[in-house]
């Protein structure tokens, strides 16, 4: 038996999508407020770690002092708990964020599935719409989650490391910086070949679910 094709029309993307996606955060905006702050505090901690390196080589380990190379070197250790401890927290409530935004979209397409017309079922594709609630949610899930987390620590990542290098040596820390736009580029044109592939994935998999289901 052949599935017919979804009777759903791809909905159009305004540009306000995206600050609509995010505006599931706001009941849950402690937790976010709380995972930023620890990444906050995690980049800060990246950011001491190697002025304390160098603070080491050239106090300590030159001089050969011993006693001193011990309590920094201690201080270092410390400083790694104190950002694997941060680090938990900051995974945790981001997960945990973002899965409340998935709760919530999915008990909000409940409501409107329930409320639409006979017509609209009769037309739509049980699989079709098992696919797309599915895919969208986790994709929304993902956004407001680690995607958007990932992207703004490494881009205030990349902002510390470029001040630290420059602090430390700026000749390497300008050479360092000057490939900085090319891997960008190449993130972009990345993200415009893989979305295509993505889109196409999700569509097979709403023809597979709609031949199971008529099966």
């Amino acid at each position: 038996m052949t599935a017919t094709t979804v009777a759903i029309p791809d909905s159009p993307r305004p540009n306000g999508a995206l600050l609509r996606a995010f505006g599931y955060l706001r009941p849950h905006w402690k937790l976010t407020a709380g995972a930023y702050g620890m990444m906050f505090l995690i980049d800060a901690i990246s950011m001491i770690n190697p002025l304390i390196i160098s603070w080491i080589i050239d106090h300590t380990i030159i001089k050969q002092n011993m006693g001193m190379l011990s309590l920094a070197v201690g201080g270092l250790l410390a400083l790694v708990v104190v950002k694997g401890v941060f680090t938990y927290f900051e995974g945790r409530w981001t997960e945990v964020a973002s899965q409340n935004v998935a709760y919530d979209l999915r008990n909000e397409l409940q409501r409107k599935i329930t409320l639409l017309s006979f017509s609209f079922h009769d037309q739509a594709e049980a699989g079709d719409l098992l696919s797309r609630t599915i895919q969208d949610v986790e994709r929304i899930r993902f956004l407001t989650g680690r995607a958007t987390f990932r992207v703004i620590e490494g881009t205030v990542l990349m902002i510390i490391t470029a001040v630290v290098m420059i602090v430390l040596n700026w000749r390497l820390g300008l050479l360092a910086i000057a490939a900085m736009p090319l891997l960008v580029y190449q993130s972009i044109r990345f993200g415009k070949r893989f979305r295509p592939l993505s889109l196409q994935i999700q569509k097979q998999l709403s023809v597979l679910t709609t031949r199971l289901e008529q099966n």
